[in-house]
């Protein structure tokens, strides 16, 4: 703790206190699943088939969510309540870097339409000849929480 003239100051307090607390993976899933802007009941994975850094899957994710903006409401960065968002976790396995993704969708938008035009949107952003960029998707999910933690699974968390 920091000390300004024999005293502590309350901003040093609190960061102490704040540290000691520890957030459970089942408090993160539940917050989650509270905030009906979340689609929990919605999972889907970006699967880039090809060996690249999480850096560049970055950069294509937050490609695809700026190109998904553009197309829902042009406005989105005069009214970033209005904006669709991701909590991307990355993942590799052999020859394919993906991220699974539990999208934030705003109640003025139809989830399925998002979707669909996500998957057309990430299938454009493949470079190749033949395109091998997919977005798998399952819009009616048995149980949202563990749909959530399977998302949450790797530590490689990317808000976008």
């Amino acid at each position: 703790m920091k000390l300004t003239n024999n005293k502590i100051t309350h901003e040093n307090v609190i960061q102490s206190r704040m540290s000691k607390t520890q957030i459970t993976d089942q408090q993160i899933t539940n917050a989650y699943i509270e905030d009906t802007s979340i689609k929990t009941n919605v999972q889907m994975v970006a699967n880039t088939y090809k060996n690249i850094s999480f850096n560049t899957l970055d950069s294509l994710l937050f490609s695809l969510n700026k190109r998904l903006n553009d197309k829902t409401f042009r406005y989105h960065n005069k009214y970033p309540e209005k904006k669709i968002g991701f909590h991307a976790y990355h993942e590799r396995v052999h020859n394919n870097a993906h991220s699974n993704i539990i999208l934030k969708v705003p109640p003025e938008y139809d989830v399925l339409n998002v979707v669909l035009d996500m998957e057309k949107l990430w299938t454009k952003l493949d470079k190749r000849k033949n395109p091998k960029f997919k977005l798998y998707y399952d819009l009616d999910v048995r149980d949202q929480s563990k749909c959530t933690n399977y998302s949450r699974k790797k530590s490689h968390y990317v808000p976008i």
